[in-house]
């Protein structure tokens, strides 16, 4: 058996809250991977220590409303040189395993990003991609998924700041540490939870937002704290609430492509057409690779009646992501409208293709 050198060793860490349905698939896929595995509980009422203790240390700690807190606590707890952070409800794909361990042989890195996928089987989500002839098997589970970077992948010494959305990024910069960027993805299952879960974690998240504005000396900007509450609520439910932190995110930052693109799409569902695009293209200027927002002007131009700048506009959204099937949908709507069925019935097609639940929606006598 070969041995694995001290400044190579993992420690896995998970803080959890009533997560049986999903703990052991998450400590499954970790534990070739780490040489310890660490879980905080912050108070679960169902079997997850239970299920938990079978794998690795468990330790308690009492919920403090804060999420840093509670990974630091945990971080005091592992004894290896890495640390892997990794929630209950995601996983590490096996094929990335030895890729995960190479990496930690690089002598100059003390952070890597990994590409965090949150799966989703729902339509018009900003950013949204097909998971159709992906790579990863976990992708099957849903129709598609979003990726942003998250730093979940760094050295022992660093520790997270902020009460939710909560990261070591700052820490590692403060320090000086060189961060990498990497293409391992982190599968995140917890959009295809139960509704009533989901609000449950985002009425949580918001509320804690919500006191971080008010904070000093916090570790992010205000227009971005901004910005994730505002998410956050769009995401529970809430568009009024939400609508609201995002335009006052804008007035911070009126340059921030992330605020612009997604009120934009707010605005749109309000059919405020004229705010929206105004904002869009603004969006689509400081970032032409954004299909999103190429894709809502497209709507945009397709409620104004202006069909040709609709259609050059979902053309160009496909060109960026070629699995969109939102794009791909309202592009046959247009078609549809300008009296070309082919051309509309190919489109509906390739968005149920990459889509599923794109099905429901199309009605073509």
């Amino acid at each position: 058996m070969e041995l694995i050198p001290k400044f190579m060793m993992i420690s896995a860490v998970i803080i959890v809250k009533n997560e049986e349905k999903y703990i052991e698939n998450c400590i499954n896929s970790v534990k070739n991977l780490a040489d310890e595995i660490v879980i905080v509980d912050t108070g679960s009422e169902d079997k997850t220590k239970e299920i938990a203790g079978r794998f690795g240390n468990v330790y308690d700690f009492k919920w403090q409303n804060d999420f840093s807190i509670a990974r630091n606590f945990a971080l005091s707890k592992a004894k290896f040189e890495w640390i892997l952070s990794i929630d209950a409800d995601e996983k590490i794909s096996g094929k990335d395993i030895e890729k995960i361990k190479k990496m930690l042989e690089n002598p100059e890195a003390d952070a890597y990003y990994l590409i965090w996928r949150d799966y989703s089987n729902e339509t018009g989500i900003l950013g949204w991609k097909s998971s159709k002839d992906d790579e990863y098997e976990e992708s099957r589970i849903a129709a598609g998924f979003t990726e942003t970077p998250v730093l979940r992948l760094f050295k022992r010494g660093y520790y997270f700041e902020g009460k939710i959305h909560e990261t070591v990024q700052n820490s590692v910069k403060k320090a000086g540490g060189k961060i990498f960027m990497t293409d391992i993805v982190i599968h995140h299952f917890g959009k295809l939870r139960k509704k009533e879960e989901i609000s449950e974690k985002k009425g949580i998240y918001s509320e804690l937002l919500k006191e971080r504005i008010s904070e000093k000396n916090k570790e992010k900007e205000d227009y971005f704290i901004l910005f994730e509450l505002g998410r956050e609520l769009l995401i529970k439910g809430d568009r009024e609430e939400g609508r609201k932190y995002l335009e006052k995110s804008l007035k911070l930052n009126p340059n921030y492509e992330q605020t612009l693109s997604m009120l934009g799409a707010v605005y749109i569902i309000e059919k405020r057409f004229d705010e929206a695009e105004k904002l869009l293209k603004k969006a689509v200027n400081l970032d032409n690779m954004d299909f999103s927002a190429h894709s809502n002007l497209g709507v945009i131009y397709s409620e104004k009646g202006e069909n040709n700048k609709a259609i050059k506009k979902f053309e160009k959204a496909i060109s960026l992501n070629k699995k969109s099937a939102d794009a791909h949908f309202n592009l046959g709507l247009v078609y549809l409208k300008l009296g070309k069925k082919e051309k509309a019935i190919r489109n509906f097609e390739k968005a149920i293709e990459f889509n599923p639940a794109y099905k429901e929606k199309i009605n073509i006598e």
